[in-house]
């Protein structure tokens, strides 16, 4: 499903959902000669108290943790009558058999979410079901 958030929606969407399940990120920046890319927990430090957009009351922030180290802070900004587009879906992965030989099929995994920023910030929802996480929205 898609979906348009203000900052402020998004913010109360990402508290709730990493108070409640174990969120992951995979988020990518291109460069001129390839990309860069942050992986790790997320951790909400601060989100947007208010519903109007003003400065200072339009970021959220977060704490990208790795396993080797204590984290990488994050911000995301909104800027003034924006809204970000999201998707959510379920998960998805190949099965491979043991002989190497089998139909490339892509299955369905439905206790395991994501959430899409663009195409440039991927949050894994684990063990939560689709229904529960548009439920939230």
């Amino acid at each position: 499903m898609k979906y348009d958030l203000s900052i402020y929606e998004l913010g109360q969407l990402l508290t709730k959902l990493t108070k409640d399940y174990k969120v992951e990120l995979l988020s990518k920046a291109k460069l001129s000669g390839g990309w860069m890319t942050i992986v790790g927990e997320v951790d909400i430090i601060s989100v947007p108290e208010d519903k109007v957009v003003i400065k200072g009351n339009n970021i959220i922030t977060m704490n990208i943790k790795d396993q080797d180290c204590g984290g990488s802070y994050i911000k995301i900004t909104g800027a003034k009558n924006g809204v970000f587009n999201i998707d959510i879906a379920n998960t998805k992965y190949k099965e491979l058999g043991g002989t190497g030989i089998s139909l490339n099929k892509t299955k369905i995994n439905e206790d395991e979410c994501k959430l899409r920023i663009d195409e440039d910030m991927i949050f894994t929802i684990r063990n939560a079901k689709l229904k529960d996480i548009e439920a939230l929205i």
